[in-house]
């Protein structure tokens, strides 16, 4: 089976794409990044797989969205992944069912490379069964042209009878190998779903407890401060109870003197008196 491409259509109004593309084994993948003004651009010729990644807030979604749901049909394209910090209220606003998937930012690097790989892996195998079923189908073909030679060389109706017969079982062997893919495609595209849903459970699981932490590190800084602002409060206590000593030692050594001074003044009165 040859090599196949994929293309990641990043669409944006100039954020970078969170992760860094990989190297796949099968497949070829390229990153195509589009401004929202250029969605011309994009030609679902040009590879085998595509993928469109929208990193926009809600009021990009309703600019672009009426283009972009054309894709939602569209054989070529395998997932459309909503990348936004207004997440909850795209959601709202698009189906839960079809090709849409919408991620809140931000979002960690290994879930999101999860997410893509499977899809295109997905898809390659896709790729794989239906070229399968074409070779089988181009073997049919030669198959009907030996039967009119057989026709043409033998004459007699039996062993042509013989040959047609050969020829119908092997076309209903090809029809029910061809049914076997299918069912084998329905069974990866719905574990694919599943894996989906369990990621997307994984991922609120994460944001909350991230949410906790951010809690928790707030509260931390709250007491850290509640901390320091009783201590500078003390600190101003004992300020203030040195002026208040101060002043009273102040007002002892006034009193003091007075108290000499009225003594003196007593001894001098008594003096003038003759006492």
């Amino acid at each position: 089976m040859s090599q196949k491409n994929a293309i990641i259509w990043h669409i944006t109004s100039g954020k970078e794409f969170p992760i860094q593309i990989w190297k796949h084994p099968r497949v070829n993948i390229e990153l195509s990044k589009v401004p929202l003004d250029g969605l011309g651009a994009i030609d679902l010729l040009k590879a085998d797989i595509h993928i469109f990644f929208l990193s926009v807030n809600l009021k990009e979604w309703n600019q672009v969205r009426e283009f972009i749901r054309k894709f939602e049909l569209h054989p070529y394209a395998s997932l459309i992944i909503i990348y936004s910090d207004e997440a909850e209220k795209i959601k709202g606003v698009v189906p839960e069912n079809g090709k849409i998937e919408v991620l809140e930012h931000p979002v960690h690097p290994r879930n999101l490379r999860l997410i893509l790989d499977r899809t295109i892996q997905s898809e390659f195998y896709k790729l794989a069964a239906n070229e399968i079923g074409n070779s089988c189908l181009t073997n049919i073909g030669f198959f009907e042209g030996v039967f009119e030679l057989a026709q043409k060389e033998y004459k007699d109706a039996t062993k042509a009878n013989e040959a047609l017969q050969a020829i119908l079982e092997f076309e209903s062997k090809v029809k029910k190998n061809n049914e076997e893919i299918n069912k084998a495609l329905e069974r990866v595209n719905e574990l694919k779903n599943k894996e989906l849903l369990a990621l997307h459970e994984r991922l609120k699981v994460s944001e909350i407890l991230d949410s906790m932490k951010t809690q928790e590190l707030k509260d931390a800084l709250d007491f850290k401060k509640a901390t320091e602002q009783a201590l500078n409060y003390s600190h101003i206590e004992e300020i203030q109870l040195d002026k208040i000593l101060e002043a009273q030692d102040r007002l002892f050594a006034y009193t003091e003197k007075e108290i000499k001074d009225l003594i003196e003044e007593n001894r001098n009165l008594k003096k003038r008196l003759g006492m």
